[in-house]
């Protein structure tokens, strides 16, 4: 029996007469989601545009995605219903079993075989994704469309798994046996250029789009009303215009009603999912979309890292426990999940929209991470505008012109240093002495987290200290002496480690996208204080300073900077010479990365 209750639609429901006509059934999968008919019409829309509709692919590849995919799943109603559709199309029994085994044995075309080895990465190692992936298709002569409807099956896909697990639905049909799970393998190495953003610079996302204008396009007219723009998951699919009405339709049907569940708290759901997906994109969009409901941006970004000590009440964490069991964890889900909610008295249809916005969210993270579209939140520049001549001011490299001020700090702010660095400026060597004293430990602690030896460290502080006193001519006073200081810091630090580059690779330079190490947190658990007052007690800090220690210098730099210095984020980024969007970005997966870490240490009431 499913999890939840059901009722029976009244009268002649237009989605299961359809669901009859064109695949000879009626699914459980949507007969346990009865509570809420609205959303059974939005994913029968779906499932229709997406499999049934004429496109690139023809339907019987399409269902072949949709079955490998769910196998590596190991999602036994999906593979069992998809098997039946297969062999209702006329395909043999012992291919279908082969694509169940291994799809490289099913005698498929070169194409074919190249669409469902980029689904099965997609759904597999969705961070490894990049734009190389999309090139390599495309050298075997697959068009954008056919690539744009491989990303959007397998996101149907995740979404379909995942409703299946929540809502514990039986087979339609003799369960299909699966195979013995194989054993995890390290993920594939990247192919090339991955990321639309590097350091803040866009670039096109990996699909080419057609130009679209809301004012002729209502989907995207209804975008802009209801959330202020377009976001550009839903530019990048404008060669397939259909799949966008769709999608929006499920939009609103899903995320923008209030009858069951608040919409923040769904927006709390898609938040907290896509952080444990590292889906930087969907983070920061959701973000936004809190902020303009009024949510604060520490909260949101609290939530992000650590759900259970962003001071939610006690249903809400719960709803966000489960949201992550779900997500993360399918294998291990069952009615005990589905009781620890109706503990806090949320009733079935509550937990049923749940179930639907966790299964939205795998499927927005899977499209995002497999388009590669453009971020859509640019906050205002931390560096004031320059003239073309200045423009090199904004790199990181080592040079004269990288160690010129960028602006910073809150407008008005009085920088502490300043007395001094006018004196120093002056040539009073007293005063720069004061200002060595004052930000050695700060410029030192920078410094041995990129270069990660003493040794170095020591090298790149009296080369960075002598920089500054050298080009004190060049301080503008438009951000703090401390954030200028650190910036050269920063400058040298990764020039001692460019310096090695031949025995230890340097990844500050990587987009935000790239995670080399295939990181995706699973422990996510509350610590047994608050990570604030545990800095605070000098034994935990060296602990906690070992552990930043052993994270990628891209994210290190910002957690050192924030968390440890305490600047502030316009300052730690002023310091770095990201877009504060950016830093952010790496600031909230440092602190995922650092989280994991530290979590045998600090975790309570671990569950087995």
């Amino acid at each position: 029996m499913p999890y939840l209750s059901q009722v029976e639609p009244t009268g002649s429901f237009r989605p299961f007469l359809l669901f009859q006509e064109n695949f000879g059934f009626i699914p459980n999968l949507f007969r346990a989601q009865t509570l809420l008919p609205r959303v059974i019409e939005v994913e029968a829309e779906i499932a229709g545009t997406v499999l049934l509709k004429p496109g690139a692919l023809s339907r019987a590849l399409k269902e072949m995605l949709l079955l490998t995919v769910a196998a590596h799943n190991r999602n036994s109603y999906c593979v069992t219903a998809h098997c039946r559709l297969l062999r209702d199309l006329g395909i043999p029994a012992a291919r279908i079993t082969s694509l169940i085994a291994d799809h490289r044995q099913a005698g498929l075309g070169e194409e074919d075989a190249a669409l469902i080895d980029f689904a099965l990465k997609l759904a597999r190692w969705p961070t490894h994704i990049g734009r190389g992936d999309v090139e390599g298709l495309r050298r075997r002569g697959l068009e954008d469309v056919a690539i744009l409807e491989t990303i959007v099956v397998t996101a149907l896909t995740q979404f379909l798994c995942t409703l299946s697990t929540g809502l514990g639905v039986r087979p339609d049909f003799e369960p299909v046996p699966l195979p013995e799970a194989r054993p995890s393998r390290s993920p594939p190495p990247r192919a090339g250029e991955d990321s639309a953003v590097c350091d803040g610079q866009t670039a096109e996302p990996y699909l080419r789009a057609l130009a679209v204008q809301p004012e002729s396009f209502p989907p995207f007219a209804f975008f802009r009303d209801s959330f202020g723009f377009v976001p550009n998951i839903f530019r990048a699919q404008t060669l397939r215009p259909d799949l966008v009405e769709a999608e929006a339709k499920a939009v609103g049907a899903v995320l923008l009603s209030q009858d069951i569940l608040p919409r923040t708290l769904k927006e709390y759901i898609l938040l907290t999912v896509s952080a444990a997906n590292l889906n930087t994109y969907c983070v920061a969009v959701h973000c936004e979309m809190l902020r303009n409901l009024g949510i604060p941006i520490e909260r949101s970004d609290r939530i992000a890292v650590d759900h259970r000590n962003a001071g939610l009440d006690p249903r809400e964490v719960a709803l966000l426990d489960f949201a992550l069991q779900l997500a993360l964890q399918p294998d291990r889900f069952g009615v005990a999940d589905i009781e620890a909610l109706r503990g806090p008295g949320l009733r079935d249809v509550e937990i049923l929209e749940a179930i639907v916005m966790v299964s939205l969210t795998q499927f927005l993270n899977t499209l995002q991470m497999g388009l590669g579209p453009v971020p859509d939140i640019h906050p205002p520049r931390v560096f004031p505008r320059q003239s073309a001549d200045s423009a090199g001011d904004m790199n990181l490299s080592a040079g004269p012109s990288s160690l010129t001020d960028g602006g910073g700090g809150p407008s008005g702010a009085v920088d502490p240093d300043r007395d001094f660095v006018t004196r120093a400026r002056e040539g009073d060597l007293e005063a720069f002495e004061h200002l060595v004293r004052r930000h050695a430990r700060c410029v030192y602690r920078t410094v041995v987290g990129i270069t990660g030896n003493e040794e170095d460290a020591e090298d790149a502080m009296q080369t960075a200290f002598m920089k500054a006193f050298q080009h004190m001519g060049e301080f503008r006073g438009t951000a703090r002496f401390s954030t200028w200081l650190v910036r050269i810091a920063i400058n040298e630090g990764l020039e001692k480690v460019r310096g090695r580059r031949a025995v230890e690779s340097l990844d500050w330079d990587t987009p935000d996208s790239d995670d080399e190490t295939g990181y995706r947190p699973r422990r996510l658990e509350a610590w047994t204080d608050d990570p604030e007052r545990l800095l605070a007690r000098r034994e935990t800090r060296s602990l906690v300073e070992a552990a930043i220690l052993t994270l990628p210098p891209k994210y290190r730099v910002p957690v050192l900077l924030r968390d440890l210095e305490q600047m502030t984020t316009e300052e730690a980024a002023a310091a770095t010479g990201l877009p504060v969007a950016t830093l952010k970005t790496r600031l909230l997966r440092g602190r995922l990365m650092l989280r994991e870490a530290l979590a045998p240490h600090f975790a309570a009431g671990r569950r087995d």
